[in-house]
């Protein structure tokens, strides 16, 4: 079989796609299908040729279940030993990217599957589970496509429409008819493993609108991408003399300690040495007031980073005040998105350095 991977997808010509769509969907819905998700980009494996992306999520270091079985109970099921789950499924932590991918016109889930296989066979890469129809289970989408896989991308990142085709991108299927699934582990030499989930399926369509016009009869695949690696633990804690110290010598200091849920302002529970580090800092020194600025790096809409960055600003300064007692007379609380880097946003490690929040003496 001819392979039809490439690097970067081809642009399809608008006009085509409306002819392939049929003039029933609505514009605003069907341009969505021929243009990249904002931000999104083909990291360590290539796209399926001409193929476009709807949605795109990475987290720098999460939990993968990786599906090595086929799914079994329902998702109906209130009784703990009877609901939807893998038949055989393994935990991989590291860096994580999910993407769905509007797939060409008059290709199947069988050829996009395999073309991905391929490529990654002949790379070295190892198949641990593959299936296909009911062969993975008849719920399997469910499983595997919704829950805590589904891309619901945030308000502002993108338009309406997108948010609401890709949020809804493979709830609809017919697991008898069409569906495949490719898992595997590429083992690379002194970079780490590569574990990769290809799903495929076409789109029955189902009762939502212009969503269902839009996206009724298309092929989606879903390419998930876990590239194992240490979280990283360096820069992510100072103590309140380190963080006095730098204070004093430049008026500011940056904090990597205080982490977030992803696109979220929830401090996770792992930030709160840091908390009480910057709690210690503000107690010993009662006259000092600071500015409390958040920071994110430059992927997705500018206004929406500045929104971000702002609730997590105030989410810390807030947790200094309810948890730790400090005055908040003594903190304000500042968002400022990608507008003050310290490292350029072209790539991951460059990123996670402008993702951050700083203490500025005022």
């Amino acid at each position: 079989m001819k392979l039809r991977m490439q690097s970067v997808a081809v642009g399809f010509a608008f006009v085509a796609l409306g002819a392939a769509v049929g003039a029933q969907v609505d514009p605003r819905f069907a341009k969505e299908l021929v243009v990249d998700s904002p931000g999104s980009k083909d990291l360590l494996i290539p796209r399926y040729a001409s193929s476009f992306v709807l949605a795109q999520v990475t987290k720098d270091f999460d939990e993968l279940s990786l599906p090595l079985g086929k799914a079994t109970g329902t998702s109906f099921s209130s009784d703990a030993g009877k609901k939807l789950r893998y038949e055989n499924s393994r935990a991989i932590e590291g860096r994580v990217i999910r993407t769905i991918y509007i797939v060409p016109e008059g290709r199947s889930t069988l050829e996009v599957v395999r073309n991905y296989s391929s490529a990654l066979e002949a790379k070295g890469a190892k198949a641990l589970f593959q299936c296909g129809r009911l062969e993975c289970g008849e719920e399997f989408h469910k499983l595997h496509a919704g829950g805590g896989r589904v891309i619901t991308p945030e308000p502002g990142a993108v338009t309406r429409e997108r948010r609401s085709l890709a949020s809804n991108a493979l709830e609809y299927v017919d697991p008898a008819g069409d569906q495949r699934l490719w898992v595997g582990q590429w083992t690379r030499p002194g970079q780490g493993d590569l574990y990769v989930t290809v799903y495929a399926a076409t789109q029955t369509g189902g009762s939502l609108g212009d969503v269902s016009a839009a996206l009724k009869g298309r092929v989606l695949a879903m390419v998930e991408v876990l590239e194992t690696k240490a979280m990283e633990t360096n820069l992510t804690f100072l103590s309140s003399d380190e963080m006095g110290s730098t204070l004093s010598k430049t008026g500011r200091v940056a904090l990597y300690g205080i982490t977030f849920d992803f696109d979220q302002a929830d401090i996770r529970s792992e930030s709160d040495k840091q908390l009480q580090e910057m709690a210690a800092l503000l107690k010993a020194n009662t006259a000092t007031s600071v500015f409390i600025v958040g920071h994110t790096d430059n992927k997705g809409a500018l206004a929406y980073n500045l929104d971000l960055s702002q609730r997590r600003a105030e989410a810390v300064a807030k947790a200094l005040t309810t948890r730790f007692a400090i005055a908040a007379t003594r903190m304000t609380a500042r968002g400022v998105g990608p507008l003050s880097p310290v490292s350029p946003n072209d790539g991951e490690s460059n990123q996670a350095k402008n993702r951050r929040v700083e203490l500025v003496k005022q």
